[in-house]
């Protein structure tokens, strides 16, 4: 019978026909994260790198507490590896001087821990503040619609993450996403340019109003549409100009003949 503990061990024990296993030279060569941990930006940073570490089937090596095998064991030499694997992973999605404090922690779950531990910033109330901040003063400004839209959209989603709301029945849930996407639709009409008081009155009067992403492509397109019109208007000119002294010329021709 298999004990709890080679059970666990069991789990962690890579499997050769393995697609996701990764080579020392690949290994080497991988860039984890764009995010790299400095110290202020851990939710972004954990996040892409679980997205990471998930892809390569090698989360358990952060997640679980699991008792490695023994040193004798025929498994220990590709636990070591695959565990070292992950170590370095971690050690290289972050800056220089933030590396330097894990440097030494051999067991990769340790230093996932002790990232969490120190820096998740478990009461969010600041940051999520900050955010909405930032949030509430946001418009479009110089901006196309899509750069205004991208960044509302990155704002989102880090208080999807600092606010993650637990509902105790799937309704619940669903009538929260609901008002949740009606206010990011009122929040991105409210922060377009005047020019586009027309597409913007155009979706309010839709019942029920489409999804934030419909919006933001109804009025990307309208930014489109005037960006063409307003073309065409320059187009129209010129032609007109060149029209014009087109035939200047050709009456200053006749005239000296």
């Amino acid at each position: 019978m298999t004990s709890e503990s080679e059970s666990s061990v069991a789990e962690l024990t890579p499997n050769p026909s393995n697609h996701q296993s990764v080579t020392p030279l690949e290994n080497n060569l991988l860039t984890i994260t764009g995010h790299k941990f400095n110290g202020s930006n851990y939710h972004q940073w954990s996040h892409s790198v679980m997205i990471f570490i998930c892809g390569k089937d090698k989360e358990d090596y952060i997640t679980r507490t699991t008792v490695p095998p023994e040193e004798s064991s025929a498994r220990y030499r590709t636990w070591k590896a695959e565990n070292h694997m992950v170590v370095s992973w971690l050690s290289n999605s972050m800056t220089i001087e933030m590396g330097e404090n894990f440097m030494y922690y051999q067991i990769a779950k340790e230093i996932w821990d002790a990232t969490r531990e120190t820096y998740s910033n478990k009461d969010n109330t600041s940051s999520i503040f900050e955010i909405k901040g930032i949030l509430h003063d946001l418009s479009q400004g110089e901006m196309t619609i899509t750069d205004y839209f991208n960044a509302l959209t990155r704002y989102w989603q880090q208080l999807d993450m600092l606010e993650d709301i637990k509902w105790h029945c799937p309704e619940d849930t669903q009538q929260y996403n609901k008002i949740l996407e009606k206010e990011r639709i009122y929040k991105f009409l409210l922060g377009l340019n005047k020019e586009l008081d027309e597409v913007r009155g155009r979706i309010l009067s839709i019942k029920p109003l489409p999804s934030v992403r419909e919006v933001f492509s109804v009025v990307r397109r309208e930014e489109s549409r005037r960006k063409v019109m307003l073309g065409l208007g320059t187009t129209i000119l010129t032609s007109t100009e060149s029209s014009a002294l087109a035939a200047n010329r050709g009456q200053n021709f006749s005239n000296i003949q």
